[in-house]
């Protein structure tokens, strides 16, 4: 099972400035939604694509990142057309197939589950002490057209002493044998016991 670092990349990258007295002067028209953020040959934030495959030049580049790599994240963005401003961007975990992982997952808190394009995305509020935590999913059974996923989380020993928040993704290509429009069920284990999401694979 693999460690993650959460990436924290950016709180906020737009300054809000205006004359005048209207509300939009100092709160801009802010999109949020996940996305993936890709870097160019120099480590310079170029562009991202939303899950419903838009890809929008980013006016406002961001520097000093590891070159080529694809980034999963949260992305507050002020539309522009195909060239927007980049505003916010919160890294998210990229689960990865943890199923080979002898222990039993721990427990977590869920704010939400949902769907969006190829992606099962969740908001979670693990508690911590500032300690490594491990993330991951595991496949269960298939059976009547239905594949059982659950997240793997491992508590690996950070106390339980205050809530953070996490995004979390799944990405539906992983499952390249489970034929489109059959059911993946998503499991996983809270404090008051296993919670069940089912989602159409596109």
């Amino acid at each position: 099972m693999k460690k993650f670092v959460l990436l924290i990349m950016i709180v906020c990258l737009a300054s809000c400035k205006g004359d005048g007295d209207d509300a939009s002067d100092f709160y801009p028209n802010v999109v949020t939604e996940f996305a993936t953020v890709k870097t160019d040959d120099s480590g310079t934030m170029t562009q991202f694509t939303t899950d419903d495959e838009r890809t929008y030049t980013i006016s406002n580049p961001q520097k000093g990142y590891d070159k080529n790599p694809s980034y999963r994240t949260v992305c507050g963005y002020i539309p522009d057309g195909q060239s927007d401003t980049l505003y916010s961007l919160t890294g998210a975990y990229m689960l990865h197939d943890s199923t080979e992982v002898a222990c039993e997952p721990d427990p977590i808190k869920v704010t939400s589950v949902w769907k969006s394009g190829r992606y099962i995305n969740m908001h979670l509020s693990p508690l911590t002490q500032g300690g490594t935590q491990y993330w991951g999913y595991r496949i269960g059974e298939t059976n009547d057209g239905t594949t059982h996923v659950s997240l793997h989380h491992r508590q690996n020993g950070d106390p339980q002493s205050y809530t953070t928040s996490v995004y979390a993704s799944l990405s539906m290509n992983d499952f390249e044998t489970i034929p489109a429009g059959n059911d993946i069920v998503l499991h996983i284990k809270t404090f008051q016991g296993e919670q069940v999401w089912t989602f159409k694979k596109p």
